[in-house]
């Protein structure tokens, strides 16, 4: 049996601009613990390495009962709000489709809580398209494990796998699993001065950077 090749793909900043109900539901949190609402442009910069991390950076300085608290907003008002604004980047279903074409098995690894991934991936469409899922309920990237679980479950090979994604994390994951990388230059994430194997700067360039499987 051939090993299939692999595209895996961040969520948030890649495959969908979700900066609109990030900011939100981050404001809500801040709101319940009596802190100020924030611009949409620096919540998003706050975004990639997790819902803890998220709150640790809405709250600064907030003591764990407070933190507990805007937590449990966050988690409330997303519930509520996280597909009104959400949107995929222009081109994304269509780079999907013809990365597939090519051989191309999709999965998405993502640090965003898994049901809150998987209700945006079905609302716009995208769960059929994909081979298999990760959020980040259990380890986070920069960790390989969500890599190394999908390749295993999908019997791939890091060497026949790219890991796809705007920010850092998705980088170091990437590398840490023996993947090639892809950076994708228009999401919420920045690459800090780590290399990637190939950048995009528009979904479109996904199937000519990843070319035939």
């Amino acid at each position: 049996m051939t090993t299939p090749a692999l595209a895996i793909f961040d969520l948030d900043g890649t495959l969908v601009d979700s900066r609109a109900d990030l900011a939100a539901a981050g404001n809500q949190a801040r709101a319940a613990i009596g802190l100020a609402h924030l611009p949409e442009a620096e919540v998003a910069l706050m975004v990639g390495d997790g819902l803890q991390r998220l709150i640790e950076r809405l709250t600064p300085g907030a003591d764990p009962a407070a933190r507990a608290t805007a937590l449990a907003r966050f988690q409330q008002a997303y519930a509520a709000g996280c597909c009104q604004r959400t949107r995929c980047y222009a081109g994304v279903p269509e780079a999907l489709d013809a990365c597939a074409g090519q051989g191309w098995r999709l999965a998405v690894a993502t640090n965003k809580p898994l049901a809150f991934t998987r209700r945006i991936l079905d609302h716009l469409g995208l769960s059929p398209r994909l081979a298999a899922v990760r959020g980040g309920d259990g380890p986070k990237k920069p960790d390989p494990a969500q890599l190394q679980s999908i390749i295993g479950e999908l019997g791939g090979d890091p060497q026949r796998t790219w890991m796809v994604g705007d920010h850092r994390t998705d980088i170091l994951a990437g590398r840490a699993a023996g993947c090639r990388v892809l950076f994708c230059g228009w999401g919420m994430g920045h690459a800090d001065g780590h290399a990637a194997d190939a950048t995009a700067s528009h979904p479109r360039d996904w199937p000519g950077l990843l070319g035939r499987a």
